[in-house]
């Protein structure tokens, strides 16, 4: 590359990093995205396996998320789903059940929309969750622990245990309430929104259309499979330096990369201690996405197990050719390989013992070295303790992703809500940079004169 001088360099090409570097070339900025891997997108990727195009990170979107909604509309592109649900399989006190939809959901309506309810009650408006005083009071405690303060049987407390293990992909009893919390709040405490907003529509061109069609309009600068090594920061300049010792220069640098990979980075200075100490914690999702073919055409159903089981929700999502493809999500990447036909098939079988795996897949994300999380669900006091400061910058380092948004966290949403917070906000530091540096020069030329 020619050009080594850039006023925003962003390091990272997820949908935060590509929002960023759209708004900021917008804006007349010389942007340069540097990114890990060979291609744009982060933790969201199109892959062809199994015979067809899957998602191998993060997929669903809604028109109750406003950013994402927002840009698909911009781009007029379509949604698509999988077919309605007809039967529902879930595993409480060891044993597996099954009924017709609609008797799980009137079996299950009470105890869950009581839940849902309770995300208006600790976030009367979503995207200022910190100004509850409620919702920072709860932040102490886990999802497990919250969920136990219910009334509930066994039997709802296993379900609601798997459904929020499936969203946090990791254990409720390492994550904080007030992360599930975020997610029910925008339901109004109804089951079918809630459920259509997290888990139900996709893109129909996939994730790829929307981050290449975001991309096609940053005029930016974007450098594929450069890993950066170490960024030197001043209040006025950065360094960002990659692992092959090329150095970049520019008046400000956004890094979007995953909190649990913030650590990999060297800072000169260092980073503040709450920055280091967040990324050294890491989060609460190290589970696992898993993708298979299943022999035969299956009827449309749902499946839910409580968090120790490998899976913890699963659901048909296609057919092809005669066979079935399913999405599942379990707690943990250690627990289950996605790329193990017979593991996953045995995790399969705890609800359909006939069922006959001929294919199945995924990415490790955990082990990925580029995310080592899947999407951020926060453990207790990480959102009152680190929130402030992920979103102070340091000289010219700001943080830019989907952890640090303010309503659809974890969302391809809330990194596109990131990326348009943080670019107005390095808009802004270089603004008054360009304005202190034309009243410096005045003050020297009448100094002068």
């Amino acid at each position: 590359m020619k050009n080594t001088n850039y006023d925003v360099i962003i390091v990272g090409g997820g949908f935060s990093g590509i929002t960023a570097a759209r708004e900021l070339s917008m804006l007349g900025h010389k942007v340069l995205v540097i990114e890990a891997r060979d291609r744009i997108g982060g933790r969201t990727w199109v892959d062809n396996r199994l015979g067809t195009r899957l998602e191998m990170g993060g997929t669903y979107v809604h028109w109750h998320q406003p950013h994402v909604w927002t840009e698909i509309t911009r781009y007029g592109l379509e949604l698509t789903t999988g077919p309605d649900t007809q039967k529902v399989y879930w595993i409480a006190d060891g044993k597996s059940f099954s009924a017709p939809a609609s008797d799980f959901k009137n079996k299950l309506r009470k105890a869950i929309e009581k839940l849902l309810k309770e995300g208006n009650e600790y976030l009367p408006l979503p995207f200022q969750p910190l100004q509850s005083e409620k919702f920072r009071e709860l932040d102490g405690i886990s999802a497990d622990q919250f969920i136990k303060t219910f009334d509930l049987t066994k039997e709802e407390y296993d379900i609601i245990h798997g459904w929020i293990a499936s969203d946090f992909c990791g254990a409720p009893e390492e994550g904080a309430a007030t992360q599930i919390l975020r997610w029910w709040a925008f339901s109004q405490g109804n089951w079918e929104t809630q459920s259509a907003m997290i888990s139900t529509y996709r893109l129909q061109k996939g994730t790829s259309a929307l981050i290449e069609a975001i991309s096609a309009d940053a005029n930016a600068d974007i450098q594929l499979s450069t890993i950066v090594k170490k960024i030197e920061h001043q209040k006025d300049t950065v360094n960002v330096i990659t692992d092959s010792g090329t150095c970049f220069t520019g008046k400000a640098v956004i890094i979007t990369v995953p909190l649990t990979t913030l650590q990999d980075i060297v800072f000169e200075p260092a980073l503040s201690l709450e920055k280091q100490a967040a990324s050294k914690e890491g989060q609460t999702a190290k589970g696992v996405k898993v993708w298979a073919r299943v022999k035969g055409e299956l009827e449309p159903f749902d499946a839910l197990a409580p968090g120790n089981y490998p899976l913890n929700s699963v659901h048909l999502d296609r057919m092809i050719d005669g066979d079935s493809i399913v999405v599942g999500f379990g707690p943990s990447a250690v627990k289950l390989d996605p790329n193990d036909k017979d593991a996953v098939e045995r995790a399969l079988m705890y609800w359909i013992p006939d069922i006959e795996v001929v294919e199945s897949t995924g990415h490790d994300w955990v082990n990925d070295e580029f995310s080592k999380e899947t999407w951020p669900m926060l453990k207790p006091n990480q959102l009152t303790t680190y929130y402030e400061e992920w979103n102070t910058p340091e000289n010219t380092v700001f943080l830019g992703g989907t952890t640090y948004a303010k309503g659809w966290a974890g969302f391809i949403d809330g990194a596109i809500e990131s990326g348009l917070t943080v670019s107005r906000r390095v808009h802004k530091f270089l603004s008054a940079e360009a304005v202190s540096s034309i009243e410096k020069n005045q003050y020297t030329i009448e100094s002068i004169s």
